[in-house]
């Protein structure tokens, strides 16, 4: 039995789901405690330091980053964690070449992105956002996109080998460098400081996920190849394409309400509102994601393997601990909710209906994130991408464009989580016609039929 230090490889079913879980959560916990905890905590940072009006531009640049990168990583990280978790232990060579062959594609995808974010950041500041002053950060932002995109690759590609004590030291790390770096250059150069850092610190993290990964490989015995892309052409075509195709969805419907935003009067104010209570939004939603990031490991690990119940139940316990965890933090943070938009500033406070909105869709999307993990294990991301993310993120710019003139940050808060209501009934339809199985409902009956 291959073993390594820092991952919770197993090639036989020795270690119980109850383990492996919760060896993948509390490890997932430790590295979401110092990234997602030093993004929040610069948040605040820089709302003091910047004032809510260039801290609303700050957050514009940001929400432009993030919504790019869903285009820039063109679902290659997910990809990476599906088929790594699913040949570690049962194909290793198979799992190199699929690694190779991503890496590669995960770099020419990100750099052209990249590259026309880039040529294009003094159009959007000037004709978009209508904000000319924004080009240089959007510009410097360009750089953030590109390791941004390259780092969620390296982080996919650990937590498909299980290597979660690796990528817990990587973010531990790289979360107190982002923390100390941002803040200082946030305090010394204001808003292009604050961008500068972002840039600073994703090299950090890079260079210390990539020194992981090398070694998790060496210590597994996958040895990455490049030159498999006829071999395994499939794998994008089925899977990674489709997949790729709902970031140019689910950025759009991300970033056009926050630019139909901050062209309202008082736009920029409005928006550092609405992020605010994105950013406590997403706290909520961290553990949650952490116990996704390990179902899908442990999941498509069961599928590779044909272990039917073990599939069975690593979905039902992702999902029963997804539910507790975003009732339980939703709930939290909806006491808490002004003394929590006061970190930010005594002016955030009024942001306080937003922030129970965008709780109330935390149940939404915790929920559809979880039973996606049987959509994505069958492969069916073209049918998601179709019947799930299209109506979703249609949804949310036609409500965001009808809301956001009468009501502000809180008609976008609306739109978010309307869609994603939309979404989650939509995904639930797909999950209950495939079935709770490694193997779809329908492929089951003619598997059975032909014994």
């Amino acid at each position: 039995m291959n073993t390594s230090i820092g991952s919770v490889m197993l090639d036989t079913p020795v270690a119980g789901l109850r383990s492996r879980f919760q060896t993948g959560v509390v490890f997932n916990l430790i590295g979401a405690v110092f990234n997602q905890g030093s993004t929040f905590a610069f948040s605040v940072i820089a709302a003091n330091l910047l004032g809510r009006q260039t801290f609303g531009e700050y957050a514009m640049v940001q929400s432009t980053v993030v919504s790019l990168a869903l285009i820039a990583q063109f679902a290659i990280p997910y990809t990476t964690t599906k088929y790594l978790a699913e040949f570690r232990a049962n194909d290793p060579e198979r799992a190199g070449r699929i690694l190779g062959m991503l890496s590669i594609l995960s770099i020419i995808v990100a750099g052209v992105v990249s590259l026309a974010f880039l040529v294009l950041s003094p159009w959007l500041a000037k004709s978009v956002l209508r904000t000319p002053s924004l080009g240089s950060a959007l510009a410097i932002a360009s750089t953030v996109l590109l390791i941004t995109t390259l780092n969620g690759f390296l982080t996919a590609a650990l937590s498909g080998l299980e290597s979660y004590r690796a990528l817990a030291g990587a973010f531990a790390w790289g979360g107190v460098s982002y923390l100390i770096v941002c803040s200082a250059l946030a305090w010394l150069g204001g808003l292009n400081g604050a961008i500068v850092g972002l840039a600073l610190s994703g090299i950090i993290q890079f260079i210390l996920l990539a020194a992981a990964l090398r070694r998790e490989c060496s210590l597994q015995r996958i040895k990455t190849r490049y030159d498999s892309f006829a071999q395994e052409r499939k794998v994008i075509l089925k899977f990674t394409l489709p997949a790729g195709l709902i970031g140019f969805t689910s950025g759009p419907a991300l970033w056009l309400p926050s630019a139909f935003l901050i062209r309202q009067p008082n736009g920029y104010s409005q928006m550092a509102i609405y992020s605010a209570s994105f950013s406590l939004m997403a706290v909520v939603l961290f553990l949650p994601g952490i116990a996704n990031t390990v179902g899908t490991s442990i999941i498509n690990y069961y599928k590779g393997a044909d272990n039917r119940s073990g599939f069975r139940q690593a979905f039902w316990a992702n999902l029963a601990v997804t539910a507790a965890a975003i009732v339980c933090g939703a709930g939290l943070f909806a006491l808490l909710g002004p003394q929590l938009l006061g970190l930010f500033g005594k002016s955030f406070k009024e942001g306080y209906s937003v922030l129970l909105i965008l709780l109330l869709s935390t149940v939404a999307q915790g929920l559809a994130l979880a039973m996606t993990q049987i959509v994505q294990t069958h492969s069916k991301l073209w049918q998601f991408f179709l019947v799930v993310a299209v109506p979703r993120d249609t949804l949310i710019l036609f409500l965001a464009y009808l809301l956001i003139p009468a009501y502000g940050a809180r008609g976008l808060a609306i739109a978010y989580a309307t869609g994603w209501t939309v979404g989650l009934l939509m995904t639930a339809i797909i999950v209950f016609r495939l079935g709770i199985e490694s193997v779809p409902r329908n492929e089951r009956l003619v598997r059975d039929m032909s014994y």
